[in-house]
């Protein structure tokens, strides 16, 4: 595979993670966040990854994401060499292929609910009426038809993150990475998210790696594996395939 986009043959997993690890140095201190990490994720699978804070968890999800870089170790993602890919490559990989959800929605305050989810896709080349087309039907699959015209201070914080929700999936990315997407939301709000997140996942075929410590929605994901102190120690309820 070259460092750019290749292809994928139908028995490859679409995210494969070998032997990562990343350490920072801070003048003569080597600090190790992730040391040995290894997982694999077919096309069309949720697989939640859960740890205490500083396990490392959403460090993995950036590197993942090309956010960052691996101090060591291979992650090979929907055709990618994302661990050695230029910053114009990692651009294009990020918008075509990876849909990103945060603890915190970061969406635009000065653009509507609909701009905010057409942005990218109109950023990457679609044409404004379609990309407005995909995301009014993306706005109507998390329930906010109504909303589509109201700025992001006129929304509740549930509403927030399901706009953003509708905004990783504009761009029809074969892989899905949130990282504590029901973080900064109450109880009622963070089931109704949980719930939309993961019958859109499903509806669309996409593949989710859903980073948490929330353990309900771990287990409602499915398959799990578990971080501690940068190491994958343990897998929790990985039912065979």
């Amino acid at each position: 595979m070259n460092s750019h986009q290749g292809s994928r043959s139908g028995n490859e997993p679409l995210l494969l993670v070998e032997g990562v690890g990343k350490t920072y140095v801070t003048g003569d201190e080597d600090l190790p966040v992730l040391t040995n990490v290894s997982l694999r994720l077919e096309p069309g699978e949720i697989l939640a990854i859960t740890g205490e804070s500083g396990s490392g968890k959403s460090k993995l999800l950036n590197l993942i994401a090309g956010l960052d870089v691996p101090t060591r170790g291979t992650i090979l993602s929907a055709g990618y060499a994302v661990h050695r890919l230029s910053e114009e490559e990692l651009t294009q990989y990020r918008a075509r292929s990876v849909g990103l959800i945060l603890q915190f929605h970061y969406l635009l305050k000065d653009f509507t609910a609909l701009e905010n989810v057409m942005l990218p896709a109109y950023m990457a080349g679609m044409p404004r009426a379609r990309a407005l087309e995909r995301a009014a039907e993306l706005l109507g699959q998390v329930n906010l038809s109504d909303r589509s015209s109201h700025y992001p201070l006129q929304l509740s914080g549930g509403e927030r993150q399901r706009v953003a929700v509708a905004r990783s999936l504009v761009n029809d990315p074969a892989l899905i990475l949130a990282d504590e997407p029901t973080g900064n939301l109450d109880e009622r709000n963070s089931r109704n998210v949980e719930e939309l997140l993961l019958e859109l996942v499903r509806l669309h075929r996409k593949s989710l790696l859903l980073v948490t410590h929330d353990q309900g929605f771990a287990a409602r994901a499915g398959n799990r594996l578990h971080l501690d102190k940068g190491e994958l120690v343990r897998v929790v309820g990985r039912e065979p395939r």
